[in-house]
């Protein structure tokens, strides 16, 4: 007889507490974290009859050499946590624990959530930078007008002379093969917005555990 799932999909922006207490919340009611999937925002979740369900840990790291993974691995599994979800370029690692009296003392303290942070700040820093000159390089070669002249991306005549009900329609007919016509331009954009609001939340988020120390 197969057990019991539950799957859900949460999304948690650059915020580790909350997403720690979502998968309390189902460890608490009897349930174990079987799978994780940060690019569908997808968790799955098994009942579970052991005595001993491990508790979920959350890191945040990211390495240039695989030796230095390696051990990153290793100082975690002899404090007592196995990873099961991450890899050397991963950047976000999930932990749980070995057995029961495995503390989470490399998790909880206020300087290793500020520090976590501190890295998801240079992360997302990096990665914008890397958009930006994606969009510079994209805005030069190919003359895009998305950024600078929006309006000349629509090519329906009289549009933009247009009002009510006419230019609505108009608009949302073409809207689709606007963004399809310039799809990399506007997935860099979207990217670009996402990793500002996620630099914002992860300054805010280390200065507020500063304060704590």
């Amino acid at each position: 007889m197969s057990k019991e799932r539950i799957v859900k999909h949460k999304i948690f922006i650059v915020d580790i507490e909350k997403e720690q207490d979502f998968i309390d919340s189902y460890i608490e009611k009897g349930y174990k974290l079987k799978y994780v999937n940060n690019n569908t925002f997808k968790y799955i979740f098994e009942k579970c009859d052991d005595e001993f369900i491990p508790k979920i840990r959350i890191d945040y790291r990211t390495f240039k050499k695989k030796d230095e993974y390696t051990e990153y691995i290793s100082m975690y599994e002899d404090a007592g946590w196995k990873q099961i979800k991450g890899s050397k370029n991963s950047g976000i690692h999930y932990f749980e624990q070995i057995t029961p009296d495995t503390t989470d003392d490399l998790f909880s303290d206020k300087q290793s959530y500020s520090e976590l942070y501190k890295r998801m700040f240079a992360y997302s820093i990096s990665c914008l930078s890397f958009y930006a000159i994606m969009i510079f390089i994209l805005h030069n070669q190919f003359n895009t007008t998305i950024f600078t002249n929006p309006k000349n991306l629509f090519f329906t005549p009289g549009l933009w002379d247009a009002t009510g009900i006419k230019f609505a329609a108009g608009f949302m007919f073409e809207l689709p093969f606007v963004i399809l016509r310039n799809v990399a331009p506007f997935l860099l954009f979207l990217s670009s917005i996402l990793f500002i609001a996620c630099a914002f939340k992860c300054k805010k988020k280390e200065k507020e555990y500063n304060t704590m120390l």
